[in-house]
Formats: structure tokens, C-alpha cells, sequence
């Protein structure tokens, strides 16, 4: 097997890991929202594989976690939805994040460049959850699903942020995302 093919596997094999990471932080903690949809930490893990796995892969490994977790957690209504919505959202935090830090920046730029991807990756789940859920509930009743959405983005941005910088003060971030 060449290194190609090696490098293939190892990325087809991170990529199944995160997914199975995705359903078990989506899974573990869930809060009922009035629009019959839950916030969980599963966002901390999204915005991982789009860090760890490039905007591609993660994106894939995020959106099939997603949809699995909605499927086995009884919320089918919103599997299609999920895969969809965290596959963009996990592709553009991972596209923000590399791109800005690929010149080594400093840790406070890599923080405002944390919170640029996550806010902006937190504004497509926002907006992809609303449009959704308008579809099925109507806007007034969408709304409501705005705050828990938010926080939950937030939530998933706070909790990762160490994870992150604590797996770049180690330089493992930089060995597994290679």
C-alpha cells in the first residue's frame, strides 16, 4: 500500500471517529427547545472535524454524525436537515480556521480567528435550523428556536476552545490534522 493509499485510510478512519464522536456529544447531554428540537454539545465536536479533517471531510464526518444522532436519539424529522446544516457548518469553521492560521499566527490571533469560525459556522446552524423549522412550524414558531440554537453554538465554540488550544500547546493538532 502506497502512502497515498495510507493517507486515504487514515482520513477514511478519522473521519468514521468523528462521526461516532459527533452522535455521542449530540446523544449524551439533550435539552428539549420549543420547536421540538434539543441543544447539545455535539457542536463542540462539529466544529472539531472541520478543524481536524479539512472542510471536506469534515464536513462529511459532522453531517453523517449529525443525521445518525438525530435517526437513534427518535428526532427523524430533522436527520435530513442536520446533515445538511452541520456539514456547512463544520466545513466553513474548518475553511475559516486553516485558512487564517496556516502562517502559525499568535495565540490571541488564533483565539479571534477561533471566534470568527465558530461565530460564523454557529450563524449558518442558526439560520439552516430556522429556515427549517419555518418550513415546518411556521416563522413564529421558528423563532423560538433562535436563542436555544444560539446557545448551543456558543456552547459548542466555549467548550472546544480549550480542547483546541490545549492540542495546539502540545503540537497534536498539528500531527493530526497532517
Amino acid at each position: 500500500m502506497n502512502t497515498s493509499n495510507t493517507s486515504k485510510l487514515k482520513l477514511l478512519v478519522y473521519s468514521g471517529l468523528m462521526a461516532a464522536l459527533v452522535v455521542v456529544g449530540t446523544m449524551a447531554i439533550r435539552i428539549p427547545t420549543p420547536t421540538k428540537g434539543y441543544i447539545h454539545v455535539g457542536d463542540s465536536v462539529v466544529y472539531l472535524c472541520g478543524i481536524l479533517l479539512g472542510p471536506l471531510y469534515g464536513a462529511v464526518a459532522a453531517g453523517l454524525g449529525s443525521l445518525l444522532a438525530d435517526i437513534l436519539a427518535g428526532y427523524v424529522i430533522y436527520a435530513p436537515a442536520s446533515l445538511i446544516i452541520k456539514a456547512m457548518d463544520a466545513m466553513i469553521v474548518g475553511l475559516i480556521y486553516l485558512s487564517l492560521t496556516k502562517h502559525k499566527p499568535s495565540q490571541s490571533k488564533k483565539m479571534i480567528v477561533f471566534s470568527l469560525a465558530v461565530f460564523s459556522g454557529s450563524l449558518v446552524m442558526v439560520l439552516g435550523y430556522l429556515a427549517f423549522e419555518s418550513i415546518l412550524y411556521g416563522f413564529p414558531v421558528a423563532v423560538l428556536g433562535v436563542i436555544p440554537n444560539i446557545t448551543q453554538g456558543v456552547t459548542g465554540g466555549l467548550l472546544l476552545a480549550p480542547i483546541l488550544f490545549l492540542l495546539e500547546k502540545q503540537n497534536l493538532l498539528d500531527k493530526l490534522v497532517k
